[in-house]
């Protein structure tokens, strides 16, 4: 059963496009993220949206000929829409919009301060299938004990604890 509005929220939403009515979803899902900090987001457009309050996020998706036209990387997660890049506002550090990202329960695998902007790059399905396996790192192998020569009891001539005391104060 579809949830009832009141007349002023469909009057206001016949109003403007549909565009608008998901940007303001967007914008509203990170306050949504704090109630469930466990699950991973991967949604970029959000991360973008946490983002854009620290500067300008100038990069998110790119085609292979613009991601060669700005000079990244071949295997670049902006080619899968998995990254976003952020032109700081002055006195926004990279770890503060890092540290934002994350409190919104995105998991990033990439955080880099590239000096004039910050790149973060975001876990997918299977990134998330990898962190689980290398979690918990197989056992370190047991060492073998040494292996000394074999050794008569008796073979073993004179030992200190096998003289008298005063012999052995005496040297």
């Amino acid at each position: 059963m579809a949830p009832l509005r009141s007349r002023a929220v469909s009057d206001l939403m016949s109003r403007y496009p549909a565009c608008v009515w998901i940007l303001a979803a967007v914008v509203a899902v990170p306050a949504a993220a704090k109630t469930a900090p466990s699950v991973v987001r991967s949604d970029v457009a959000s991360a973008a949206a946490v983002a854009a309050s620290y500067g300008a996020v100038t990069s998110v998706f790119r085609t292979p000929a613009h991601n060669r036209e700005v000079g990244g990387v071949p295997n670049s997660y902006h080619l899968q829409g998995r990254a976003i890049d952020v032109a700081r506002r002055p006195g926004v550090t990279h770890g503060q919009i890092a540290a934002a990202l994350q409190r919104a329960g995105f998991r990033m695998i990439e955080s880099l301060d590239e000096g004039d902007h910050s790149h973060f790059a975001f876990a997918g399905p299977g990134d998330l299938v990898r962190q689980i396996a290398s979690a918990s790192p197989p056992a370190p192998p047991v060492p073998e004990p040494p292996k000394y020569p074999p050794v008569a009891a008796d073979n073993h001539g004179t030992l200190r604890i096998d003289q008298p005391a005063a012999e052995v104060a005496g040297r």
